[in-house]
């Protein structure tokens, strides 16, 4: 293919492991090239980034010539996600653990966000040396509906002020107290900026100003922080790898003004070291004789499972579900391969030790497949609402919390063992209901999808600018897959 880069996009995304580059014709919205390298991001990201293209040149003779650097991308559409170095670490701070610091939860996460630390009430001499310690990249500084409670965010405010803290602080929190936690952090050279009230009044969110704001600092600050300066004169934007993927999720079920999105979805990533689930939908409680008794959820949700990854916390999942339930789906599953339980049991310790394992055998793909299948299920199940059945004497009665997800019609699949393992519908099956877990409220019925060329983050970072092209990117990329019919 002799081209050149004139109607192309390259879209990057450096993770900690590889840097991958997707060229799409921006003209036609077609998908002409994928590559990766290992990344080099503790070193100088220019050099995994090099070679990626590198790879991309030989493999699909995309560019006039082999890059030599990066002046090859002059003023071409060039824009990137980054999960490299840690990702984007906040530190959340609120007034109470079910109200502001959930609302400040759901802003950092949609705002691709690692939370490594959330806490409520007054904060302590201890929190705060806490909070030093956990070296977070920004803290969110929540507390109080708009005219209520102003005493404890300003006793946070004054806290975090005298604290070591050199991280910027974003603050949304009651708007009667903002110009005094404001003037309160200043005055101590804390860098502070302002957004929306998470949660303005009760039970009601507002966290897109948040998300906002959060996206800002991590493409004028943390950037650099995180290594990616060296590429900023090429790269127009760069988002946190999970707010790209939850940006495509979000164009591929809202669609365009020209053309339809498919709705109401759930989207799982299941990778080393952690279980990703994504969903758009406002997931309202349905039925009669339904008390909700949670926040209201987020149209555009994402939850973090950093204890079921399948690497890195293999041994968790393995103590989670325990070796005989494990070894017997094995067994049930794929009769074709005869694993003793104690090979299980090994392959778990091999993998919980030597993370970058990749399977040998086909009895190992099954393992992982296994391993991740239970993923699926524990994660979603966590990121979904759920009911309880109470009983009186006027009747029946359902206590509704969280997301219903009951009605959504697509379960997507997204990450490296949806790509490389050969069981990937067996997986993501497992996301949806089945008739002993009715009480769990994710999706019934399904339509099964892979994302197995990894363009979820390359739809979102289309996402802004160029939206029919990255929905159309979505539309003819995702491959639809059977559920698995009876036993293997």
């Amino acid at each position: 293919m002799n081209t050149t880069l004139n109607s192309l996009a390259i879209l990057i995304d450096f993770g900690s492991t590889f840097t991958k580059v997707t060229a799409v014709d921006l003209d036609t919205a077609r998908l002409v090239g994928r590559s990766q390298a290992p990344s080099t991001v503790l070193t100088d990201v220019r050099e995994g980034l090099l070679q990626a293209l590198n790879e991309l040149h030989e493999r699909y003779a995309l560019l006039d010539r082999l890059p030599k650097d990066l002046s090859i991308l002059g003023d071409k559409v060039v824009l990137a996600s980054s999960s490299a170095a840690g990702g984007l670490r906040i530190a959340v701070v609120g007034n109470v653990p079910g109200l502001t610091v959930e609302a400040a939860n759901q802003a950092a996460l949609g705002a691709g966000a690692k939370v490594v630390g959330s806490t409520a009430f007054k904060l302590s001499d201890d929190k705060i040396k806490e909070i030093e310690a956990l070296r977070p990249d920004m803290i969110l500084l929540t507390g109080g509906v708009d005219g209520g409670d102003s005493e404890t965010i300003l006793h946070n405010a004054r806290m975090l002020a005298r604290s070591a803290v050199s991280v910027p602080i974003v603050v949304g929190g009651n708007r009667a107290a903002v110009r005094e936690v404001t003037d309160l952090l200043q005055q101590k050279g804390k860098e502070v900026r302002v957004v929306d009230n998470v949660m303005p009044t009760a039970g009601k969110l507002a966290v897109e100003s948040a998300r906002e704001e959060i996206r800002k600092l991590f493409m004028e600050r943390i950037t650099h922080a995180k290594g990616l300066d060296q590429v900023k004169e090429f790269v127009s934007v760069v988002l946190p790898t999970p707010m790209a993927v939850l940006e495509g999720v979000r164009l591929g079920a809202d669609g365009t003004g020209v053309e339809k999105g498919w709705g109401d979805m759930l989207v799982v990533d299941v990778g080393g070291a952690t279980t990703d689930v994504h969903s758009i939908g406002y997931g309202h409680p349905a039925g009669e004789n339904v008390i909700a008794q949670s926040l209201p959820e987020s149209y555009a949700k994402r939850t973090v499972e950093g204890d079921l990854g399948i690497r890195f916390n293999a041994a968790t999942i393995l103590n989670r579900f325990g070796l005989d339930k494990l070894a017997g789906d094995l067994h049930r599953d794929y009769r074709e391969v005869s694993v003793p339980r104690e090979s299980l049991q090994d392959y778990i310790d091999e993998i919980s030790q030597d993370t970058g394992l990749v399977p040998r055998e086909k009895w190992h793909l099954a393992a992982d497949a296994v391993l991740a299948r239970a993923a699926v299920d524990l994660a979603i199940a966590r990121h979904v609402g759920r009911r309880e059945r109470v009983v009186a004497r006027e009747g029946e009665t359902w206590i509704h919390y969280g997301k219903d997800m009951r009605d959504t019609h697509t379960l997507i699949g997204t990450g490296g063992v949806f790509v490389h393992n050969p069981f990937a519908s067996y997986i993501l099956s497992q996301g949806a209901v089945s008739d002993d877990r009715v009480q769990a409220l994710r999706p019934r019925s399904p339509k099964l999808f892979l994302d197995s060329s990894y363009l979820l983050y390359a739809v979102g970072l289309l996402s802004k600018d160029y939206p029919d092209v990255g929905l159309k990117l979505f539309n003819n990329q995702l491959s639809p897959v059977a559920p698995p019919q009876g036993d293997r």
